[in-house]
């Protein structure tokens, strides 16, 4: 329908010219705009709000009535910023979770399967999008690939042109920022051009920006970017929203933001009064066992009114707020005339109790049952064959060979520290190659590239998060999603590589030559057409083998941890098939720094040798 033609109808429903698809009756609104609780009625007329009115005094014609009893209704909650790829789960199955937790509409970035996919992937996703109930809005991917092919081979090369032809999507409202910042601050000029495009059309610039402050962040500002969705303290927070960057509050224990500093913003918003109208909640990469046991948006409202927040303001920030920032405002954010009949209907605003979810004046979500129709969407073959990593990984292929035979050797290992940081250890050289040591918390670790058959192999040390005993492989390895492997020794670390290989992707983790966990994710090596539920039970199951079978620390969100070690677009390291990178020079670093004792240089011969 034409929006005229729907403007029309609108009016003439308000004025009681036409009958209303249906009237919620005794609703006491969430007024997001003024901040205040409004007992009304509300009449919806084909998908939207055409009218609200005092109870009983609307003077409709007769239709159906659903009489809420004085319960709540909100807007939908909206999340700005989230990677569907990271439940590892589809659209379909993460549309019926998110609803029933109050969620109508997220904005995603897809560059997860678009670095392994391209442009034909990312469309996937979005054509599925248009069989759920649930609005999937495009946040276009700022680089894929993330780094440039001499630093990290990515499956998808997506062109300044297939940007532009992207931001004419009709789900495209933003261009995303999960980018280096010193792309922005370099004055990059393929990024530059990219925010140009993004501007005239009139819509919103993202960025991330970790832990810049002072003349740093005022560069990265001034080149565009509107938001930051990392900032890891409550100084940086503030420092985001006085320079006039929205803060995207991405909670996560013991990562960026965790309870105690929602607590002190909740405390510093109050103490000053602060205009809370530039800050968002967003949940970015929430694993799957995550989503079931925290829930979405309605956690992190949840968690500040807890914190002492007003809970109409804490419902604003995850509703109206994100709809001014996305520059969708005319359609979403508010329960007033004319937007879309989006809504929650809650009967208890501080605990946040979702009762039912209405999309476009539906019900599509009562009484804790998701009602929706499956429209049978399927991925297609192309799809779910994804691993080509060129034959067999051997335990040979992922050591890291020196050309001297000294007994040791001084090495840089990545530690999986916040951000990630390098250390130097001294590790045993056994036959030209050096070894990892669990007494010093060093593991082996391999980035292979599997979308190319290149045989690209990157191999290096980790610590922080490492295995005391055999291996784990995963092809959930951010940005590009090669096949990583880390481990305690190098022949299970081949067969966990050759396990996801088998399976198409996804989890692998071996103990003592014997397969003790899988999980497999044909779908791009990303995600699992298996209910969430399903998933979860085996993303909890694998944190719990990790710590308890292969002796990796008990850190909160370990596999997060574990997942982005490889990432080398933010400070200050990644590894990637080219081996150690500097994520602030964006350059390669050799991993070897000397050797120790007395040796000979072998011939010069560097078959096996990496950085």
């Amino acid at each position: 329908m034409a929006r005229k033609d729907l403007r029309r109808i609108l009016s003439d429903t308000a004025l009681a010219k036409l009958a209303p698809d249906l009237v919620l009756a005794n609703a006491r609104i969430v007024n997001t705009v003024t901040r205040e609780i409004v007992a009304a009625d509300i009449a919806i007329k084909s998908g939207r709000i055409a009218a609200i009115a005092e109870p009983g005094e609307g003077g409709w014609l007769d239709c159906p009535v659903e009489d809420l009893g004085g319960r709540y209704v909100s807007p939908g909650f909206i999340d700005p910023h989230v990677h569907v790829e990271a439940s590892m789960i589809t659209v379909r199955e993460y549309s019926r979770a998110a609803v029933s937790h109050g969620v109508t509409m997220v904005a995603a970035d897809p560059h997860e399967i678009g670095n392994v996919l391209g442009l034909p992937g990312m469309r996937l996703m979005f054509d599925e999008a248009a069989t759920v109930p649930m609005k999937l809005l495009l946040r276009v991917p700022a680089r894929i690939p993330a780094m440039p092919d001499w630093l990290e081979t990515s499956g998808a090369k997506i062109s300044i042109a297939d940007t532009e032809s992207m931001m004419d999507w009709p789900e495209a409202v933003c261009l995303a920022g999960d980018i280096n910042p010193n792309l922005i601050i370099r004055q990059d000029d393929e990024q530059f051009e990219k925010i140009d495009i993004t501007i005239d059309r009139g819509m919103t610039v993202s960025g991330q920006s970790p832990g810049l402050r002072g003349a740093k962040l005022n560069a990265f500002i001034a080149g565009g970017p509107e938001d930051n969705h990392v900032a890891g303290n409550i100084a940086e927070v503030m420092e985001n929203v006085r320079s006039g960057m929205r803060s995207v509050l991405a909670w996560r224990p013991k990562h960026r933001l965790d309870r105690e500093q929602f607590r002190e913003l909740s405390s510093l918003i109050r103490e000053k009064n602060l205009d809370t109208r530039y800050f968002q909640f967003c949940t970015d990469d929430v694993y799957p066992h995550e989503f079931v046991d925290d829930g979405h948006i309605d956690c992190r409202i949840r968690m500040l009114i807890e914190e002492g927040m007003d809970p109409i303001t804490a419902f604003q920030i995850g509703t109206l707020n994100v709809a001014e920032g996305l520059r969708i405002d005319r359609d979403y954010g508010s329960v007033t005339p004319g937007k879309c009949a989006d809504l929650i209907i809650l009967s208890d605003l501080e605990k946040v109790a979702v009762d039912a979810v209405m999309i476009d004046g539906k019900f599509v979500f009562r009484d804790g049952i998701y009602d929706a129709p499956d429209r049978g969407f399927r991925y297609p073959e192309w799809a779910l064959n994804t691993m080509r990593v060129g034959g067999e990984v051997t335990a040979e292929d992922l050591k890291l060979r020196v050309p001297h035979n000294a007994p040791k050797t001084k090495v840089w290992a990545i530690m999986t520290t916040s951000p990630k940081s390098a250390q130097e250890f001294v590790l045993d050289t056994e036959s030209g190659f050096v070894m990892p040591d669990a007494d010093q918390g060093i593991s082996a670790v391999a980035v292979i590239d599997r979308h190319r058959e290149t045989r690209h192999i990157g191999r290096g040390f980790m610590g922080g998060v490492h295995v005391k005993y055999g291996a784990i492989a995963c092809t959930v390895s951010h940005d590009a999603h090669n096949l990583m492997v880390v481990g305690a020794n190098h022949d299970d670390m081949a067969q966990a590589a050759n396990e996801v290989i088998r399976r198409g992707g996804g989890y692998a983790l071996v103990k003592d030559g014997k397969l003790i966990f899988e999980l497999a994710l044909p779908v791009a090596g990303l995600m699992s057409e298996e209910p969430l539920e399903a998933v979860a039970d085996k993303t909890r199951k694998l944190e719990r083998i990790l710590i308890d079978e292969l002796g990796c620390p008990p850190i909160p969100r370990v596999l997060l941890k574990l997942n982005g070690f490889s990432l080398a677009n933010i400070p200050n390291f990644g590894f990637t098939d080219f081996g150690l990178i500097d994520a602030q020079e964006m350059a390669i670093r050799d991993t070897v720094i000397e050797p120790i004792g007395r040796f000979e240089l072998e011939a010069e011969d560097h078959d096996g040798c990496a950085h």
